[in-house]
């Protein structure tokens, strides 16, 4: 029997193994820490090493396809309630919109059964909506794949987006499948590494306990109560929003990504898709007077066929080519760094809960919470500004 992966640090968890899988051998099983990997049906599989086959993050992915260095914008929707309701500057709403009005389906990330994170279908703007924003979860992929390749099959245009690792892993599954994707936009973001599914979970469940009420809706990063450039997460209960950074903390703290992610192959300016997404920091140093606070997008325009789309959003969108190299961030350069903790904190995890964790690596205790709203309180009085000159 042939074994997908040799060590967890080799296994993104695309699902383009088990969406391959002839004999129905392969299904994706959580682990202790929440994240999905392959298992195989001993019974079942019959060793046809297709699932090895169609894994781009072991066996390396296609950059045949790639102009040889990327257009590289900043990018602002002209309407400016779009780019509100957008987590930088609007360019998925831009491209989305596009496909969806020439009768073209869009797959992106949302939520199921109560802030479940998901991939899902839109085939049209309302579906769509749900799809924009941060979610700093690894997306449950389920039978998209497979879904994708049925719609392609059908001849309809279908616009993907997610994570390097999983556009690199739907376009392998596509060329081991024998399905043309011409019709495929495909779309990365510029990605940090993907957190844990069970600890966000967890989170969730802390906050209702300590509120004793459902949270009714969340935001990763609320851009209309605190602006584009900070990460403040916020959550509603009983019809009213709490703040906090709790998730956020953890995040930063890089315990909780996945094992792959220390060890990313697309952390280049190579990209496994036609178009790359990613807020634009530092806008301010590339593109003078274009940032107002209220969201940039950077936009990598990889292929011809991303030339193509772009194209078709361009009376949409307000845009600057870029014409120096500052835009390039830390994940456009290396992965991640594997924190020297991660073993300990989750064997404090195991050992003594959720609530544990928050206050000894998030900042959940008194000292930490203190000074945080008096940094928060300066920040928002103008005096933290007047202070670092």
């Amino acid at each position: 029997m042939i074994d997908v992966f040799n060590k967890k640090e080799d296994c993104c968890g695309c699902t383009s193994c088990e969406s391959i899988c002839p004999a129905k051998a392969i299904k994706m099983e959580a682990d202790k820490e929440g994240f999905l990997y392959p298992e195989i049906d001993k019974k079942l599989c019959i060793d046809c090493g297709l699932c090895k086959e169609s894994c781009a993050f072991q066996k390396g992915y296609d950059k045949s396809r790639n102009l040889e260095e990327p257009n590289v914008y900043g990018v602002k929707h002209l309407n400016n309630d779009i780019r509100m309701e957008s987590r930088s500057g609007g360019m998925f709403t831009a491209l989305s919109d596009f496909v969806i009005s020439v009768g073209g389906v869009v797959y992106g990330v949302g939520y199921t059964n109560h802030l479940y994170v998901c991939h899902k279908k839109a085939i049209n703007k309302s579906q769509r909506d749900e799809f924009r924003g941060s979610k700093y979860v690894q997306s449950d992929l389920n039978e998209i794949f497979i879904d994708i390749a049925n719609e392609l099959i059908e001849d309809n245009i279908v616009m993907f987006t997610g994570t390097p690792c999983q556009t690199a892993g739907l376009r392998r599954f596509l060329e081991k499948k024998f399905i043309s994707d011409e019709k495929l936009l495909l779309c990365d973001v510029v990605c940090h590494g993907t957190p844990s599914p069970k600890l966000f979970k967890d989170y969730i469940d802390y906050l209702e306990s300590k509120h004793k009420a459902k949270v009714t809706d969340f935001e990763f990063r609320n851009k209309k109560l605190f602006g584009w450039e900070e990460h403040i997460e916020t959550y509603v209960i009983k019809g009213k929003t709490y703040s906090s950074k709790l998730y956020t903390n953890l995040f930063y703290g890089h315990n909780i990504l996945r094992p792959s992610c220390y060890n990313c192959k697309y952390t280049n300016v190579i990209r496994p898709s036609d178009i790359t997404l990613a807020d634009f920091w530092r806008v301010d140093d590339t593109l003078k007077d274009f940032n107002d606070n209220k969201g940039v997008s950077l936009v990598f325009v990889n292929t011809e066929k991303g030339k193509m789309f772009y194209d078709k959003v361009k009376e949409n969108i307000i845009f600057r080519k870029c014409v120096n190299e500052i835009y390039i961030q830390p994940n456009l350069k290396e992965p991640t760094k594997k924190p020297e903790n991660r073993k300990r904190f989750w064997d404090d995890y195991y050992k003594n809960g959720f609530d544990f964790i928050t206050k000894k690596y998030a900042g959940n205790n008194i000292k930490d919470i203190l000074k945080s709203n008096i940094k928060l309180v300066l920040k928002r009085t103008g005096i933290l500004k007047h202070l670092r000159r």
